[in-house]
């Protein structure tokens, strides 16, 4: 039996986009995360967070709470069973993030499966989590730089190239290999091995895999 799972995330990069002209959902490639964790059979659709209802009774009022609020509010309406609410961790704390999350899925517990979905720091983290996933992908691993050994670790300057801030780290890993095939960094996160995630990313993809166990 297929699960109906609605996934909202925070931009193109990481739960996908609409496609414009046709409305289609584009994956990226934090649903290709939730699809190699999972054991069941998904229907997995996204939507974007201006997409969700607004609501004129919200018991939450701040952060991260409204917005999973309103996703299980919609999945309900919309007759999902499950619900993930993505957020990028940044440099804030994952368990206050987590707990948001939760606070705001708390009120359909009854009625809506809600799982957070909190990379640390991001979901470049994970991107640069398993390098056979780049032999699959580019051909090779990468050598010059190499894969970070705790990517959950990394933090930086956004605006200096060469800082540890997750992004600029993911372009200096893959500009090794002077091409980019379209659709890379779905294709990473597709191919990228559970058991190598669960290693190199403890806190948030662990956290992540084992709230999957909710689904039944």
């Amino acid at each position: 039996m297929t699960i109906k799972v609605i996934v909202c995330g925070e931009g193109s990069t990481d739960v996908g986009k609409r496609e414009y002209k046709t409305s289609q959902w584009i994956d990226g490639p934090a649903v290709a995360y939730i699809k190699n964790a999972s054991t069941k059979e998904l229907q997995i659709d996204g939507i974007e967070k201006n997409e969700l209802p607004r609501m004129q009774k919200v018991k939450c009022k701040k952060g991260h709470s409204v917005k999973a609020e309103r996703l299980g509010r919609y999945a309900i309406l919309h007759s999902y069973k499950v619900a993930i609410c993505y957020v990028d961790c940044d440099n804030n704390a994952f368990e206050n993030i987590y707990n948001e999350i939760s606070e705001g899925f708390s009120y359909f517990q009854n009625a809506v499966i809600g799982i957070p979905m909190i990379p640390k720091a991001m979901i470049e983290s994970w991107l640069l989590a398993d390098e056979n996933a780049y032999l699959k992908v580019f051909g090779g691993k990468p050598s010059k730089p190499q894969l970070p050994k705790k990517p959950e670790s990394l933090w930086g300057k956004k605006e200096d190239p060469n800082s540890n801030y997750p992004k600029n780290v993911l372009k200096r890993i893959v500009s090794q290999f002077n091409r980019e095939p379209e659709g890379w960094r779905y294709a990473l996160a597709r191919n990228s091995n559970s058991k190598t995630l669960l290693l190199k990313c403890p806190v948030s993809y662990g956290r992540f895999l084992c709230d999957l166990k909710k689904i039944k």
